[in-house]
């Protein structure tokens, strides 16, 4: 027994020198004479790894512990040898044993985090991970294992909205790992979610900095650039973008919006077709039979124009209808149900249907944010005469009877827009934001606000002082009708502030600093709603700036 324990001594110091084919023979002359020693049979199996060999390797290891299940080093090994063998599961399992006998082993821990993070078990792996890197604060792989932990959960945390829970994580990457530009770039699209855009710039100009030349990141850039007001330097990071990616279909897109944004429409309009080819219209793409309608004089065959994005965006376009009809087009919409009874009455138009239904015969198909294209349509050509739209003579007479006289001044008001918008807290400031407005006295105020119109007005005391008509609207054209009624109509960037402009009234849009490409820059009007006044925030994020410029106009 003493000259088994020597040789295995004089085996480990070989081995340890790196000698590991001297070491192997001491390891197999002692398994000769004992051929059930355990600890022989493992360090030749770990041998056998190191030199590449994990099949051999995991037969030995595998008798080392059939002989002796007690020692933690033994699973240990297995759990490494099994990941060399990309069995991970079985690897992790390993790990696992070898920490219920001895669960303090800091590279232990650290080799099962790096097995549940290959297994895609990102958040089972983070605590194995932290606890590592705390017993062994130098351990550099337990270093890379949290820090990609963190990031792989941080990830996970971010698509299910859990901003906050991603900002932290990815701030505990970068702790670990300064030079880690995902985790970078991942803390500017968290900070951008959040409408922190200065943050994101700061985030997207140090991974550039760091050399991360990709086209997307000079892309989230242009965003956030926009977003912060700065169209110009926009528009030079998509360029930035587009000389890598010139076929990158979301950057386009968002080039194009800057482009509008800035009154270059020659160039906007085309660069807008780009929107067909981004995921988010992946949803909206349909293949069509007949072919594009692109402008051409007809002869009485129908063109099918087919709404694509929100209320707002059909209620917009419309207007575009009637000159489709000039050109000798019978002309069928496909719009969202809730507007058909109103563009059913739109010049030109001779039938519509909802989405969902069956679609009208027709010869040419054209998406309806395609026709200002189309037109050519420039700043000297946009068709603003006002009202273009109307609702039904029954629709409108049932409103004027039911609000009949006014005391004062009739002003309706919208505090928000739709919550399945993906920037809604961007463009709405909320009903408390307004109640400097509600406090002047001579106007009888009522509420054209659909979503959640009771709850709000409750919220802030409201109920009964604001008279509350949105619960009772079936569609847009009765929203038309109750708008008719009104002297005035105050609204952020939602379906009700073109619905206010296309029915000719007086409308007010409330505005974020940065605000979206159909409202322009540096204006207090609108090309597009000759009645419309713009009230823009004065600065980031300031509601009540904005608000009180309105109350002064009010006055």
């Amino acid at each position: 027994m003493a000259e088994v324990t020597e040789q295995l001594t004089a085996g480990v110091a070989l081995h340890r020198e790196g000698r590991l084919d001297e070491a192997g023979e001491i390891y197999r002359r002692i398994l000769l004479a004992a051929p059930a020693n355990a600890d022989a049979r493992h360090l030749l199996g770990l041998i056998r790894h190191q030199q590449g060999d994990h099949v051999g390797a995991l037969a030995d290891i595998d008798a080392a512990v059939a002989s002796d299940a007690g020692i933690a080093m033994y699973h240990a090994n297995r759990s490494r040898v099994l990941a060399a063998l990309a069995r991970h599961t079985e690897a992790a399992a390993a790990a696992e044993r070898a920490l219920a006998i001895e669960p303090d082993n800091a590279e232990t821990l650290s080799d099962l985090a790096g097995a549940l993070l290959r297994l895609q078990r990102a958040p089972e792996a983070l605590p194995a991970a932290e606890r590592a890197l705390t017993l062994a604060p130098d351990f550099d792989p337990a270093r890379r294992n949290l820090a990609l932990a963190r990031f792989e959960v941080g990830y996970l945390a971010q698509e299910a909205g859990d901003l906050d829970a991603a900002e932290t994580l990815y701030r505990g990457v970068l702790e670990l790992d300064p030079g880690r530009i995902e985790a970078l770039i991942n803390l500017g699209n968290v900070f951008r979610l959040r409408y922190r855009v200065a943050d994101a710039a700061l985030c997207f100009e140090a991974a550039l900095a760091k050399g991360c030349d990709l086209p997307e990141v000079h892309g989230n850039l242009g965003v956030v650039r926009q977003e912060m007001g700065d169209t110009a330097a926009a528009i030079d990071c998509y360029d930035r973008a587009l000389a890598a990616d010139p076929d990158n279909p979301e950057i386009r897109r968002n080039r194009a919006q800057a482009l509008l944004k800035q009154g270059d429409f020659e160039q906007g309009w085309r660069e807008f077709e780009w929107r067909w080819r981004t995921a988010h219209f992946a949803g909206f793409r349909r293949d069509w039979e007949k072919p594009r309608w692109t402008g051409e004089w007809l002869a009485g065959e129908t063109v099918l124009v087919h709404a694509e994005q929100g209320f707002g965006d059909s209620l917009q376009f419309a207007r575009y209808l009637p000159l489709v009809a000039e050109r000798g087009a019978r002309v069928a919409v496909e719009c969202p149900a809730l507007l058909a009874r109103l563009l059913a009455r739109t010049a030109g138009v001779a039938a519509v249907t909802g989405f969902g239904d069956e679609l009208p015969a027709h010869d040419f198909q054209i998406p309806m944010m395609s026709l200002p294209g189309v037109f050519a349509a420039d700043l000297s050509n946009i068709p603003a005469d006002v009202p273009y739209l109307a609702p039904p003579a029954d629709v409108r007479a049932k409103w004027r009877d039911r609000l009949g006289a006014g005391r004062g001044r009739r002003v309706g008001l919208v505090w928000k827009g739709s919550a399945s918008h993906p920037r809604d807290d961007w463009r709405s400031p909320g009903l408390e934001a307004f109640l400097p407005l509600l406090a002047r006295d001579g106007i009888d105020w009522f509420s054209l606000q659909k979503d959640d119109e009771a709850a709000d007005l409750a919220a802030v005391g409201l109920s009964g002082r604001v008279a509350a008509l949105g619960a009772g609207f079936e569609d847009f054209a009765d929203t038309a009708a109750a708008i008719e009624c009104m002297d005035l109509v105050i609204t952020p960037d939602t379906a009700v502030a073109h619905l206010a402009g296309a029915l000719g009234r007086p409308v007010w849009l409330v505005l974020p600093f940065a605000s979206e490409w159909r409202w322009l820059e540096d204006r207090g009007d609108s090309p597009w709603y000759p009645t419309m006044r713009l009230f823009r925030q004065p600065a980031y994020g300031d509601w009540a700036g904005a608000i009180a410029d309105m109350k002064t106009a009010l006055a």
